[in-house]
């Protein structure tokens, strides 16, 4: 391992983190007319932090081996979530440090769980900072997944890179500018999205925040009561609309940019994605009664996509509704987006994998090869997407066991896990509910939903690889 490199990356990305803390300092400022607050104090130690262990570090120019991109990658987010915790360690907060780091990671992975009460109390810089972490953390992600999981053929990514074409000459000739399109797209999509929802009756600081956890599928939220805060329809759709969005891959941006159409009708995904929504919303709609519709639709856009924004309490919809959403929190939007989950993209391919077994059952002579649109989906693809899904289970299980270990109810431990490991935010149950906070959990779980949110977002085998002792052998 070149630690050196490796922590000078990350010295960098701290530098920029502690730069951005000086956002909700200055909207602090502006608002309460102190010039010193928990973000003037975080700003500065995060970027000294930063800058001392960039000017230590040997400098090294070569790339990465796939062993350092696993503790790059993970060391980033851990290394963000504990310096943004800051502002909620330090006075007037006085969080404590499993709250202050839950809260952190949270935001950073997208999950949208929160410890946070009063909400409408907090000020403006501390709901802009949260805000501010979804999206950043939506961001990066978009860069892992388009870049390092595909280099690390990580759970059958390596097909989804050859898919979106992100990393082709068909989109660019330069990665650089492939990255700079999906970004400008995200950044565009979060611009409109935030004035669509002042448009629609929001004021503008919730409809700029609102407008950065939704894009990042989020789901953190200015107001205690979520969306249900909001009264108007209009807002309702409009977040509707742009989680769905959210939930599409944001390599679209550069093919809509060069007018490729095809690269859109085409995917597969996207179209499993659409399908599976419409048909969550008929289901609901058939059981719950279509007078609550506009809520429905919100509502399944919001947990497929992994958002978490909550507009009713759907935990009173009856025993089908909240168990299909249980279902549906492992579901997840598209591969390349900011959701969390498993994914379309895997579900695809396991059920074009499967078909071709059941027809081989019935022709047992003849051979079938199972596609993913035009690319065969070989063994290593194959097997790469299981590998993934026991990860995921195997995660979602030991965090079920160790919650309840701590003596927390069935439904709670089950849902709580599940939620956290798909970066989902609400879960079920009269503790950390829809319409209830994490703020009630023992330390211990807070910690575990912490390892299990940054494991989920690093799509596991980041995370859980650098526990292998194989990994820190001097030749590997």
């Amino acid at each position: 391992m070149r630690f050196g490199r490796i922590f000078a990356i990350n010295s960098l990305m701290l530098m920029g983190c502690g730069l951005l803390m000086l956002i909700p300092w200055a909207v602090d400022v502006v608002s309460q007319h102190h010039w010193l607050n928990p973000f003037s104090s975080a700003a500065l130690i995060t970027m000294i932090t930063g800058l001392t262990v960039f000017t230590l570090t040997p400098k090294d120019q070569t790339p990465l081996r796939p062993k350092e991109m696993f503790l790059t990658t993970t060391l980033m987010w851990l290394f963000f979530a504990a310096f943004s915790a800051i502002p909620f360690y330090l006075p007037p907060h006085n969080l404590s440090l499993a709250d202050a780091f839950f809260e952190s990671m949270s935001g950073f992975t997208g999950t949208g769980a929160t410890i946070l009460t009063n909400l409408e109390a907090e000020t403006p810089g501390v709901l802009l900072w949260r805000s501010i972490t979804q999206w950043l953390g939506g961001v990066g992600i978009i860069v892992v997944a388009l870049i390092v999981l595909p280099t690390l053929q990580i759970g059958g990514m390596q097909l989804f890179a050859t898919e979106s074409s992100a990393l082709s000459e068909r989109i660019n000739p330069t990665m650089r500018q492939s990255i700079r399109d999906i970004l400008m797209y995200f950044v565009l999509l979060s611009i409109l999205c935030a004035l669509c929802l002042w448009i629609a009756g929001m004021t503008p600081f919730d409809a700029i925040n609102h407008a950065m956890t939704t894009l990042s599928t989020g789901g953190f939220s200015t107001h205690d009561a979520s969306i249900m805060y909001f009264h108007q329809p209009g807002i309702l759709w409009t977040l509707t609309i742009f989680m769905i969005l959210g939930g599409l891959p944001l390599v679209l941006g550069p093919h809509l940019f060069y007018r490729r159409w095809d690269m859109i009708r085409n995917n597969i995904q996207i179209a499993t994605f659409l399908k599976t929504l419409c048909l969550v919303t008929l289901l609901l709609t058939l059981v719950v009664g279509h007078e609550k519709f506009d809520h429905i639709i919100f509502q399944a856009t919001s947990i497929l996509s992994t958002t978490g924004f909550v507009s009713s309490p759907y935990g009173t919809w009856g025993t089908f509704a909240t168990t299909l959403f249980l279902f549906l929190t492992a579901f997840g939007a598209c591969t390349g987006s900011t959701s969390g989950g498993i994914k379309m993209f895997r579900f695809a391919i396991i059920g074009r994998v499967l078909s071709s077994k059941m027809k081989t059952l019935i022709k047992p002579f003849a051979v079938f090869i199972p596609r993913y649109g035009n690319q065969i989906i070989d063994a290593e693809i194959a097997s790469g997407v299981l590998f993934f899904l026991s990860l995921f289970f195997m995660t979602f299980t030991i965090a079920t066991l160790a919650l309840a270990a701590l003596g927390l109810d069935y439904l709670t431990a089950v849902s709580g896990a599940l939620s956290c490991v798909s970066n989902v935010g609400p879960a079920l149950g009269n503790i950390i509910g829809p319409d209830r906070t994490y703020a009630d959990l023992p330390e211990a779980a807070k910690w575990i939903l912490s390892f299990v949110m940054l494991a989920g977002r690093l799509e596991f085998t980041s995370v859980v690889v650098l526990f292998l002792p194989f990994l820190w052998r001097k030749n590997t």
